[in-house]
């Protein structure tokens, strides 16, 4: 007869289902009301603009605009801070998706996005059989996701090249880490933007070196595929989206507004994130602490942008941590939950306990890296599915 579960277990694993259900039915009703939403509208237009009339159009409002004329009267409109903004990378990666209908494409996007985030799991989540099964569950169920999903962001194909990114460093393969971490980072910069610098501290400098080369690469590509037009175009789309206060109401900004404190607060999270990268060296607490990091100094960073923790917290159970930081990452799921999408009045409180969380967990890895005794920048590649840990292994 098999081993039952702990009861514990089977009650996370039941709620991790139901949550996951109803994360995606409700994506579906979204879908079915309204089956091609505004904000993928813009990656739509901008892969349909690069393809029709070259790349260095695809920032151009003119263009993207009469590219909208198949929408919706009120999904039409392409000016200032309501346009294409991300790097062309990933206009590029949706070009083929353009070749089917708004909806149709859509649909396929998101569910790449879902496979992206199963292929993170298979590479980086910790633990065996259920308590495995529910680690995913419970990622799709959390509100972040499910929001990103139905933005139709990039976000979980940024988590998945992070996940491979790491499974590279850990088996010091650092072409493989370079290549994996520049794809994310010409994805979404500021979701990985302390990782290099993780990398760098964690003395593995190899894999820093060709993360820099890969994205001198992918740097090259771009200037040559925009041009100067295109370069400028982009330029003028980025100031005009970084002058909308919305774009900094999910960080410390919000709170404390742009000014000498809040740069502080930046400052010190940073470099805490570094000290643990510098202290422990694991390729999973340098990853994790990369990306803590990234959410923590975030000056342009969404709901959705958050659902990167979800992999951090996946690398850091796979070193066994105490008890109390493994029931304070449990925690972190209320604080996800709460950040319901509501008006902008709301946003502080809805915002401010997810921040006081991630300051929480990096001041928890801080404290654990205090005396820790250095391991070597070489891999350290732990066991992948099972666990010894008494309480969560089984």
């Amino acid at each position: 007869m098999s081993k039952l579960p702990p009861i514990w277990l089977a009650c996370c694993a039941v709620a991790s289902w139901w949550a996951a259900v109803y994360s995606l039915g409700r994506w579906t009703v979204l879908f079915v009301l309204g089956p091609v939403h505004e904000d993928l509208r813009f990656t739509y237009v901008a892969a349909e603009a690069g393809l029709r009339f070259g790349w260095s159009k695809i920032y151009d409002p003119a263009t993207l605009q009469s590219l909208s004329t198949s929408f919706p009267s009120t999904q039409q409109y392409i000016h200032g801070s309501y346009t294409y903004i991300n790097p062309p990378l990933l206009a590029w990666i949706f070009a083929p998706f353009t070749l089917a209908s708004e909806p149709a494409a859509y649909a396929m996007w998101t569910l790449v996005s879902l496979g992206a985030l199963v292929c993170a799991w298979f590479l980086a989540a910790p633990y065996s059989g259920l308590a495995r099964v529910t680690l995913l569950l419970l990622a799709i169920g959390l509100w972040p996701l499910l929001w990103g999903l139905y933005l139709g962001q990039p976000d979980l194909l940024v988590i998945a090249l992070v996940a491979a990114a790491w499974w590279f460093c850990a088996r010091d393969m650092p072409i493989g880490t370079g290549v994996a971490l520049a794809l994310a980072t010409f994805l979404k910069p500021q979701v990985v933007i302390v990782i290099p610098l993780a990398l760098l501290v964690s003395a593995r400098y190899r894999h820093v070196a060709a993360w820099v080369i890969a994205c001198a690469a992918l740097g090259a590509a771009t200037v040559a595929a925009l041009g100067s037009s295109g370069l400028a175009s982009w330029w003028e789309a980025l100031k005009a989206v970084q002058a909308d206060p919305a774009q900094t109401n999910e960080t410390l900004a919000r709170i404390l507004g742009l000014g000498p404190l809040t740069y502080a607060l930046w400052a010190l999270q940073g470099a805490a994130a570094l000290f643990v990268a510098y202290r422990r060296r694991e390729a999973e607490i340098v990853f994790a602490a990369g990306i803590l990091g990234s959410a923590a100094v975030g000056f342009h960073f969404h709901y959705w942008d958050y659902t990167s923790l979800v992999l951090a917290a996946w690398l850091v159970l796979r070193t066994s941590p105490q008890l109390a930081h493994r029931l304070w990452l449990a925690t972190g799921v209320v604080p996800m939950q709460v950040m319901t999408y509501q008006a902008s009045s709301t946003t502080l409180v809805l915002v401010a306990p997810q921040l006081a969380w991630d300051a929480v967990w990096l001041a928890i890895l801080v404290v654990g890296s205090v005396g820790e005794t250095r391991v070597p920048a070489a891999a350290r590649v732990p066991a992948v599915k099972g666990s010894t840990d008494p309480v969560i292994g089984g």
